[in-house]
């Protein structure tokens, strides 16, 4: 098995684990950084609160599934042969599209859309520490991938 590999598997679990925690920070603290535009609808600003709350929520408790399940299958790559490379090979690829696929779907929902009611200004270096951990993870992930998917004999 390749050391690079092992490492880039390592560096997934870590962007993982550190998105898990910015995301559970961010819905903590979520309803601190929120004001409300003028609506002629009074409700739908704090239900788009809870509704952002929820969704980051989800997400922080995604990633931190995603970071056990990436370190079990890094583990089980170290110990367990041919089958833990195998998995991790799977996991990684699995983990790398699911991360672009919601990346991309992020920033397309934030350029389209109607303008909320609820204004969440969540300050600029958690934004930053949340975007640097997905792209560390990607990294991670494609470093994984890159490594194992390529089949010459190791010597």
């Amino acid at each position: 098995m390749r050391i690079s590999a092992l490492g880039g598997a390592c560096v997934l679990v870590a962007g993982l684990a550190a998105l898990a925690a910015g995301l559970y920070y961010d819905q903590a603290h979520l309803v601190q950084w929120t004001h409300f535009a003028q609506s002629s609808n009074v409700t739908q600003g704090p239900t788009e609160v809870e509704t952002a709350r929820i969704f980051t929520l989800l997400g922080a408790v995604a990633s931190g599934f995603a970071a056990a399940i990436a370190l079990g299958s890094t583990v089980l790559a170290r110990l367990g042969g041919r089958t833990g490379q195998w998995v991790l090979r799977l996991i990684a690829v699995l983990l790398l599209v699911v991360m672009l696929l919601i990346s991309v779907a992020v920033i397309v929902g934030s350029f389209t859309g109607e303008a909320p009611v609820a204004i969440i200004e969540t300050p600029w270096w958690l934004l930053t520490a949340e975007w640097a951990a997905v792209v560390v993870a990607v990294l991670g992930a494609g470093t994984t991938t890159a490594q194992l998917w390529r089949f010459v004999p190791e010597s």
